[in-house]
């Protein structure tokens, strides 16, 4: 984001005070389900959402007393934030009164926006938010521009060259989008109020993972601290919100080598009291990806048409995980149990998923080296 933007901004949206965040998940003994990575794609979110019976046809909450844990990234790469946002507050809502629950974790993305780093906003995102006020308020906010670089800088001139090129970086939409993504605005406010991590029966879930620099931190200690820091827009390799090792972006989990992390992993099962770690953030093969014999499970699937659209997402019951493509529900194997009967059942149902169609090759010994998992980007 432009700095000077970021500026104006904050002197010009009034700032609330802390806002206390919902209290901490009690364990569940019914049934779980948890979505992945969504980025700004409505339709295949409700498609997942219909698949495991949290929602009906009507786009209401069907699931009873089950839990619904959505990881994070619902924003960027997407046109239809707004609407995946809405619906999740609506089923909120609606969980509550039938018995169930609903938990919306903050991932890096939703940090993202908050911090003013717009790097991969879809521009559906602005124009989802346009009204008939829009050209005024981008307008206000040039003139707003203009008088602070003048103040700031006294050989400015506002030429034509740089009021055109002001009006093409900034589209209509982008003071809504500023004004919702805010600490007190409409996301923004939802956002710092939900969690990072939350603990459901045997199962720890998060955006990104816990890494070896606050494995020591109480749950409640790093929501706490994820919550402040989004209200006052921190930034720095030393947040939570902004540090490759914070909750919301650590990939050890998902990306680094079994045997040389698996203690760290142990250690975080032992810290937490769990079973296992389900974490999002790092898309891999279009399916729910178990590691460390299924102590940790990577459900970023890639539902967003941007990734393939791969419709997965994780359900538990009794404490049993499997995954639920496309609705077809897939036992995820445990312990010591071989991998490639699962991807192999897992493929036939995501014929389009190229990496996962390689991972078979290589487990029947098709191919002699792993293939390499997409580039992990942010």
């Amino acid at each position: 984001m432009n700095k000077t933007l970021l500026i104006l901004f904050t002197c010009w949206l009034s700032l609330t005070g802390c806002l206390v965040g919902p209290a901490q998940a009690q364990p569940a003994a019914g049934r779980i389900v948890a979505v992945g990575d969504i980025h700004g794609d409505y339709g295949h979110f409700v498609e997942v959402l219909r698949f495991s019976r949290i929602i009906d046809e009507n786009g209401d909450w069907s699931g009873g007393d089950t839990t619904l844990v959505q990881l994070g990234d619902l924003p960027d790469r997407g046109p239809d934030t707004d609407k995946a946002i809405a619906l999740l507050r609506q089923l909120e809502r609606q969980a509550r009164r039938a018995g169930g629950q609903v938990h919306a974790l903050i991932g890096n993305h939703e940090a993202m926006n908050m911090v003013g780093d717009l790097r991969y906003v879809h521009p559906g995102e602005y124009e989802a938010l346009t009204s008939n006020r829009s050209p005024r308020l981008r307008d206000d906010l040039y003139r707003r521009e203009i008088a602070y670089r003048r103040q700031t800088q006294p050989d400015f001139v506002a030429d034509d060259a740089f009021r055109e090129a002001w009006y093409q970086r900034v589209p209509l939409g982008y003071v809504e989008h500023r004004q919702a993504w805010a600490p007190d605005g409409e996301f923004g406010r939802w956002v710092s109020g939900n969690d990072a991590v939350v603990k459901v029966g045997r199962s720890l879930f998060l955006h990104g993972g816990i890494s070896p620099r606050i494995l020591g931190m109480s749950i409640a200690a790093i929501n706490d601290q994820v919550q402040r820091e989004l209200r006052e827009r921190a930034s720095g390799v030393d947040t939570l919100i902004e540090s490759e090792d914070g909750p919301l972006w650590y990939r050890g989990l998902a990306t680094h080598d079994e045997e040389t992390e698996l203690a760290h992993v142990n250690a975080v099962l032992a810290f937490h009291d769990v079973d296992r770690i389900v974490v999002g953030h790092t898309p891999g093969l279009g399916t729910v990806v178990p590691r460390f014999g299924g102590k940790v499970l990577v459900i970023d699937t890639g539902i967003s048409a941007h990734y393939g659209a791969h419709l997965a997402s994780l359900v538990i019951e009794n404490n049993v995980p499997h995954t639920l493509q496309r609705g077809v529900s897939v036992p995820i194997p445990a312990g010591d149990e071989p991998l490639l009967r699962y991807f192999e059942s897992v493929a036939a149902l995501e014929p389009g998923a190229n990496a996962l169609q390689n991972r078979v090759r290589q487990l029947q010994g098709l191919v002699t080296e792993s293939p390499p998992l997409p580039a992990v980007i942010d």
